[in-house]
């Protein structure tokens, strides 16, 4: 018998036939994208003979669109050679969206040692992909305090408390997969607005995994204000700003670094810059303290409930804040603050609003206790949201 008459009659046998049922999937799915393609044309073609009033509103509505089917798509190829190839799947947020995902109920929870967490590190093994974390069995978790931590396959959290010379020093530890998942969010809803919420209220409203009170940008008229990669206000001299880019990465310019609103923009344009904040000071920069010795905002030399957004790594970020809690009533310096972080390992860190802003926000529950015990209304969170549909 030939070679050609065993193939037609064990045609799983067949070197080629796995390539042929991998072209017509990919047939099948390069139309429905072209067809797809041809919709969103259309879509836009026809709403672009609207008002100059809702141009922008219609080309948010586009990118948005976009983003949506190109992630459906991505995610449906890898549906179809599912046995056939190893596709990984990707998730992501558009920034043109306020609200995000709902995060799964069942993610979140409490433990009382490093010891209980362990299952889910393990189910986070793929998220980490092998690097560290600054949660580790050594660190001297408050005793008696609960370990909050939350779960999916695109985010975990992990937020615990310890005692620091007397002062109650919150960490929430966060890994994404992707940078979208990285967000910020003005009360009211757009930039400029008069309105100001609590922290628990913003978040419950964008649907955070885990939030923090953010710049109180409406508060002060300082440094560069970059909402929606759009340069809205520009002040330089007086403090050193944060930039989050595309990336997902920090960085950051001083004082007097950026002198007229022309090199802002290009600095944005430049870097890819998604949002900034504008309080600081910038504390930790590869690694070396910057802490100023006088600084226009948060009273450095003082002594504070503070705030801080940090990276750790690729996609890999720490919020730290103080407070005062039962008999722990002291607080800090700016400085003693940035030497903490740094001893957690963390190579860049950038000053909050504190004081009575400071809020750390869980499952829409407050993590750490306010001063006065009462949340401030502020302007504005940053956040952290599962990019899984529904939550999974």
């Amino acid at each position: 018998m030939s070679d050609q008459t065993i193939q037609e009659k064990n045609p799983d046998r067949n070197p080629g036939s796995g390539m042929k049922v991998i072209r017509v999937m990919t047939t099948i799915v390069g139309t429905l994208f072209s067809l797809c393609l041809i919709a969103v044309f259309c879509y836009n073609f026809i709403l672009s003979s609207g008002t100059k009033e809702t141009v922008s509103q219609e080309k948010a509505a586009g990118v948005t669109i976009m983003d949506k089917y190109d992630m459906y798509v991505n995610n449906a190829i890898a549906d179809s050679l599912d046995g056939v190839l190893s596709i990984e799947k990707v998730y992501w947020l558009s920034d043109h969206d306020q609200v995000a995902p709902e995060p799964n109920p069942a993610g979140y929870g409490e433990v009382s040692s490093y010891e209980e967490l362990v299952p889910i590190l393990k189910k986070a093994e793929k998220l980490l992909a092998g690097r560290t974390l600054a949660f580790t069995p050594d660190r001297p978790v408050w005793e008696g305090d609960s370990i909050h931590y939350y779960y999916d396959e695109t985010i975990l959290v992990i937020a615990w408390k310890e005692i620091v010379d007397k002062c109650v020093y919150t960490v929430a530890e966060v890994k994404v997969a992707h940078p979208s998942q990285f967000r910020r969010f003005l009360a009211g809803g757009e930039f400029g607005s008069d309105k100001q919420h609590v922290t628990t209220e913003m978040a419950r409203t964008v649907n955070a995994v885990m939030a923090s009170s953010g710049d109180f940008y409406a508060y002060r008229k300082y440094g560069a204000v970059v909402y929606e990669s759009q340069l809205r206000r520009f002040e330089g001299v007086s403090v050193d700003t944060c930039y989050i880019t595309e990336d997902g990465d920090l960085l950051f310019t001083y004082r007097n670094e950026l002198e007229t609103e022309e090199e802002a923009r290009k600095f944005v344009e430049d870097n890819n810059v998604r949002f900034s904040l504008a309080v600081g000071p910038g504390l930790l920069d590869d690694g070396e303290i910057k802490v100023p010795s006088d600084y226009i905002l948060g009273e450095v030399n003082g002594t504070f409930s503070r705030a801080a957004i940090c990276q750790w790594d690729k996609l890999h970020y720490l919020v730290v804040n103080t407070s005062q809690e039962q008999n722990y009533i002291k607080r800090h310096k700016v400085r003693f603050f940035a030497e903490f972080i740094q001893e957690l390992g963390c190579k860049t860190a950038y000053a909050l609003d504190g004081g009575q802003t400071t809020a750390i926000v869980m499952n829409d529950q407050l993590v750490t206790l306010p001063d006065y015990k009462t949340q401030r209304r502020i302007s504005d969170i940053i956040y952290f949201a599962t990019a899984l549909p529904n939550g999974g």
